[in-house]
């Protein structure tokens, strides 16, 4: 039988369908480009195409499979939800999936994105079919390789894992220790298999439980204390979620402090409604090269029970974007990480073309996986494919990129292999979203010679890099966004303890260290407020107060008045220039009774100048008078014509070592800047 191809417009899409030219016969062949099935009613026919898996449904009721002639992606993935392409593509995917009884087929054993080619089945509706018997399904077998990456040397792991220990009622995920160990396995099983360096995950459940879990069953599947996780201060265990950190500790470590976009609450209470665990920053560094990124883990708002073509919550969506550019832009603007390259990672809740993601770009972040897998998704819902998990980097961090993938072992399988069924034990759907696989391979910024400190935290909008850390009492130091302020009040708590720490700076080779910020006070009793507010500064502190050697450092200004702001600038003393690690802190402390203030503190800076800036002293590498001074592989070299005396000082004074009408001196010295006098001259000279 002759045929010919016929164009025409249904709906709003443009199909093209078989039109006879002879009246129709049995099992005649026809392409399904969305068009209604309606002139091939009760008749069989042939689809002379391959056609996709798009979902599957099992049940006492029967066997469905829905099937179109691609895979469909969501609309989100395309265009900007209200444009015209947007609606169109709406309109199109509304269309497009035939709907197929298939008794004989156990439909949830057919994986996502298998493909059926020249399948023979009976028309009986517009867009419904009847399939006979067990055809063969070919096609997206289950992966037993991880996606290529390319020359990587580091593999960065972005995954959701719905991953909640029983050990509290009422907790999310898992029903029984029996439903946890499936679980458990599945998810160890694909972790281990990834086999990645950094493992940046989300919706695990608050607490240190499910930590402690995943890296010690990640330990027993691979090498004893090969993994560890970043501690993120968060020890009460609840049933709400947070994302982590969780590491190989051959391959990488972890440097400077936990950063959150987002602030802690009032309480540790409090902390368990908002944002403040659900996106984290942290830098990695390679061990065996130094080189180290920012990377940023984050847990976007859900559409809490809207579908993914509407705009549920999507302005606490963006907000989460604001906040988070907002917080990476500061830090990088503050070079508190020394180091441009950043990677966000994350279930942002929210298609590639959505505003949130578009925002990002705006921002000057790259979308890794549009760039190396835009065909690609993490998610599927209402049979459609999408990224609802996401990967994008600064410009500096994409050039060290060596590819980005989503590794599909959860989205395209059915939930009969989940957890809760019992009926699977493999990896495979251990979670509902893929993976996120990003292979790196870090390279030098070439940031060459001293870099001055120029750090600012406003406090306007969240604490930063700063740390709150509470000793005692219910209290926390908070960012108070009302009054663009950290804030802490130990009223009504009895006895409080309260330290805001700020991060480490490292001060090799700088001094004129300047402290400035500007804070209020109010009620208790106005003559005694400094002996509850302190300023303290360590040059050992390690995430623990109470190993670190603390100095106070008097604050010069209080405030003259309740509630009135007063600005103070202070000079650190000259022993901590040029310190590797140097960290401030602001310690509040009150004892139960009336006299309990509030301390609102704002516009924090610190800045150390380069010594090579320094002024009125002579630089290293001195050579004059017949006289050489300079530092060499750990030493101090002093050469000189003439016989004269010499005398070796660190920054703080202390004399270090003094020869006697000497020409030569080779001191070996911890690294450091020291003071050379020499007859009536004087030098500096920097030894590492």
């Amino acid at each position: 039988m002759k045929n010919m191809m016929k164009s025409k417009k249904i709906g709003c899409v443009l199909t093209c369908i078989f039109v006879p030219f002879t009246i129709l016969a049995q099992n005649v062949c026809v392409l399904f480009n969305g068009d209604p099935l309606t002139e091939y009613m009760n008749q069989q026919v042939t689809f002379g195409q391959t056609l996709h898996v798009c979902g599957h449904y099992s049940s006492s009721y029967g066997q469905t499979l829905y099937l179109s002639y691609e895979r469909l992606r969501q609309a989100e993935e395309v265009a900007g939800v209200g444009t015209p392409l947007y609606d169109s593509l709406v309109c199109w995917n509304e269309t497009a999936i035939l709907t197929a009884s298939c008794p004989e087929v156990y439909a949830n054993g057919i994986r996502l994105g298998s493909t059926i080619t020249n399948l023979v089945a009976t028309v009986d509706g517009e867009r419904h079919i009847h399939i006979d018997g067990v055809p063969v399904f070919a096609h997206n077998e289950r992966p037993q390789q991880l996606p290529d990456l390319g020359d990587v040397r580091l593999v960065v792991c972005g995954a959701n894992l719905e991953y909640y220990c029983p050990v509290w009622e009422d907790t999310y995920g898992a029903e029984s220790d029996e439903q946890f160990a499936l679980q458990h396995d599945k998810t160890m099983q694909a972790l281990a298999f990834m086999g990645a360096d950094i493992y940046a995950l989300t919706e695990i459940q608050q607490g240190r439980v499910a930590l402690d879990s995943i890296v010690n069953g990640l330990n027993q599947r691979t090498a004893p204390n090969r993994y560890a996780y970043v501690f993120d201060n968060d020890i009460l265990t609840n049933t709400y979620t947070k994302v982590g950190f969780v590491y190989r500790t051959d391959k990488v470590r972890p440097v400077l402090r936990l950063g959150h976009p987002y602030s802690p609450a009032a309480t540790p209470q409090q902390n368990t409604w908002g944002y403040y665990l659900r996106e984290e920053v942290q830098a990695f560094e390679e061990i065996a090269t130094g080189e180290r990124f920012v990377l940023c883990m984050n847990h976007f708002k859900s559409k809490s029970g809207g579908d993914s073509t509407n705009l549920f919550y999507n302005a606490d969506r963006m907000e989460n974007a604001e906040y988070l550019v907002e917080f990476l832009s500061q830090e990088l603007e503050n070079n508190y990480y020394g180091d441009p390259d950043v990677l966000i990672l994350g279930d942002l809740n929210c298609a590639s073309a959505e505003e949130p993601i578009r925002f990002l770009e705006s921002s000057g972040y790259i979308n890794l996986l549009q760039n190396f897998s835009p065909s690609e998704y993490s998610y599927v819902f209402d049979d459609q494919v999408l990224y609802l998990d996401h990967a994008l980097a600064t410009p500096e961090m994409e050039q060290q990129v060596t590819g980005a993938a989503p590794f599909h072992v959860n989205a395209d399988e059915s939930y009969t292999f989940y957890y809760p069924y019992g009926l699977d034990s493999t990896m495979f759907r251990y979670s509902d979203h893929d993976p996120i696989l990003v292979g790196l391979r870090l390279q030098s910024d070439d940031v060459s010679g001293c870099q001055p400190v120029e750090y600012n935290q406003s406090f306007n909008r969240s604490l930063g890099s700063f740390e709150a850390v509470n000793i005692l009492g219910s209290n926390y130091w908070y960012c108070f966004s009302n009054y663009e302020c950290a804030y802490i009040n130990g009223y009504a708590s009895g006895e409080n303890e309260d330290w805001l720490i700020s991060p480490t700076f490292d001060l090799t080779n700088k001094d004129s260290l300047m402290v400035e910020f500007t804070h209020t006070l109010g009620y208790g009793v106005q003559n005694q407020w400094r002996q509850h507010c302190k300023l303290l500064v360590s040059s050992n502190y390690n995430d623990d107060i109470s190993t670190a050697d603390w100095e106070e450092i008097p604050i010069p200004s209080m405030p003259s008045s309740s509630w009135s702001w007063q600005h103070n600038e202070v000079t650190l003393p000259a022993h901590y220039a040029g310190q590797e690690a140097v960290t401030l802190a602001f310690r509040y402390t009150v004892e139960a009774g009336n006299d309990i203030p509030a301390w609102e503190i704002k516009d924090f800076s610190f800045s150390a100048r380069c010594v090579e800036d320094s002024v009125g002293i002579a630089h290293d590498n001195i050579s004059k008078n017949d006289v050489h001074l300079f530092g060499c592989d750990g030493c101090l070299i002093f050469e000189s014509d003439e016989m004269m005396d010499v005398a070796v000082y660190d920054l703080v004074g202390k004399e270090v070592a003094s020869l006697h009408t000497a020409r030569q001196l080779k001191l070996p010295l911890p690294t450091g800047i020291y003071i050379v006098k020499y007859g009536t001259s004087t030098g500096k000279v920097l030894v590492k």
